[in-house]
């Protein structure tokens, strides 16, 4: 297995491989490869790309390490916006992770961090409130935080706001192969799950380090077998993955073991589901004993095996104006291990699932997206995000730069 951080100095040694082709062709037609456009360089790890909801002249990039940076129009600023550098750990994957503005931010001013910190290990989401000129953060305060096991890989990475107004947190299995605690299918750890949490209340008043409610309609609340917070089941590593911004569905690239990478659709308000890991490793058993949770298991809307790439960095479906039409509407992905950019057509069914679709009717944009960066071409994509048009924005960790997708 290859997981995108645990395998770090093993994956700057390992041969970037591309599939052929600036354009591709799928059912809908020819499909026309983007180029792109180095925006900022000299980050250290850069991990995650996100626009300032309130004033999208600002743009923020967080760094592994634990800082946090400011993009002026596309213009990167000397000053940090946070260092906490002497707290995050940065052992194996871990470190600061992912980054969410409240959706209440143009008032509140509350931005929420994911990250790694402590010993033994933790996963904590924390909340600090922006300066008024977006230069600086301040008055870190605690939302949720548990122990992970010794291991140092698969601690997930994004946070996302749903379109419901609560955070939903992705854990990863805490590590190791085949999840041997069978973590991603226990109901009494966070590991291996989707969170819902409702940040704005407090159903732990005696305890300082936790400060959020559950939400009453999370799927099994008043079970007692069950912590109550979990959302979902049957998660590996779902490093990187996004809200759909039309359908307010969750778009879940899960990093796989030694075979498959998969990503799942969600819809909106649609829990009780359980993605299958460590039975399931995309839509193929792995012959782990489990057991599972409960049944059915959901299967993922796409796959790959590991001849195409190693590592799913999960992106969002385009519906920006700037790039080919036939563009439009396509979910973007990344491999972390291949350094591949892929785009495949997404579409719903009428009961509002996930249409499946097979890798092959995907388009590799890689040669094209490199003819025009010269030596800076994609080395271990880590987050494909858009940008305030919509625009799509790779950051790049190995080379320590921003990129945006341009015709």
């Amino acid at each position: 297995m290859r997981a995108w951080l645990r395998n770090f100095s093993l994956a700057a040694v390992i041969a970037v491989c591309f599939a052929c082709g600036g354009s591709g062709s799928t059912g809908g037609g020819t499909v026309v490869s983007p180029h792109a456009v180095v925006v900022a360089s000299g980050f250290d790890q850069p991990m995650l790309y996100l626009v300032d909801p309130a004033d999208s002249t600002r743009a923020y990039v967080i760094e592994r390490p634990g800082r946090v940076r400011l993009l002026v129009n596309d213009v990167l600023q000397s000053a940090n916006v946070l260092d906490i550098t002497g707290t995050v750990v940065t052992d194996g994957e871990c470190g600061f992770l992912g980054m969410a503005f409240d959706p209440n931010f143009a008032t509140n001013r509350y931005v929420y961090f994911h990250f790694n910190a402590g010993s033994p290990i933790e996963t904590r989401i924390v909340r600090y409130t922006m300066n008024a000129g977006g230069t600086s953060l301040s008055s870190s305060f605690p939302i949720l935080s548990f122990q992970q096991p010794s291991t140092t890989n698969h601690k997930g990475g994004d946070i996302n706001f749903g379109t419901d107004g609560f955070l939903y947190v992705m854990t990863g299995d805490g590590g190791s192969g085949n999840d041997p605690d069978n973590n991603a299918q226990t109901p009494t750890t966070f590991l291996g799950k989707i969170l819902r949490i409702d940040v704005t209340g407090d159903d732990f008043t005696t305890d300082l380090e936790q400060n959020y409610s559950v939400p009453v309609n999370n799927p099994w609340v008043g079970d007692l077998s069950v912590k109550p917070e979990i959302w979902g089941f049957g998660m590996r590593n779902p490093f990187r993955w996004s809200v759909d911004a039309v359908t307010g569905g969750l778009l879940i690239a899960d990093v796989g073991q030694g075979a498959y990478e998969e990503m799942n659709y969600e819809p909106a308000g649609q829990g009780h589901r359980n993605y299958g890991w460590s039975l399931r490793e995309g839509a193929h058993d792995t012959g782990n004993p489990g057991p599972a949770f409960f049944t059915p298991l959901t299967e993922p809307f796409l796959e790959y095996d590991h001849s195409f790439g190693a590592t799913v960095i999960g992106g969002f479906i385009y519906r920006g104006s700037a790039l080919d039409p036939s563009l439009h509407g396509h979910y973007f992905f990344a491999d972390f291990i291949s350094s591949k950019i892929v785009s495949a057509p997404f579409s719903l069914t009428t009961g509002g699932e996930a249409v499946t679709t097979s890798i092959s009717a995907s388009t590799n944009h890689t040669a094209t997206i490199n003819s025009t960066l010269g030596g800076n071409t994609v080395s271990r994509p880590v987050s494909i995000t858009p940008d305030k048009n919509g625009e799509i924005m790779i950051m790049d960790l190995d080379r320590g730069t921003l990129l945006r997708l341009v015709p």
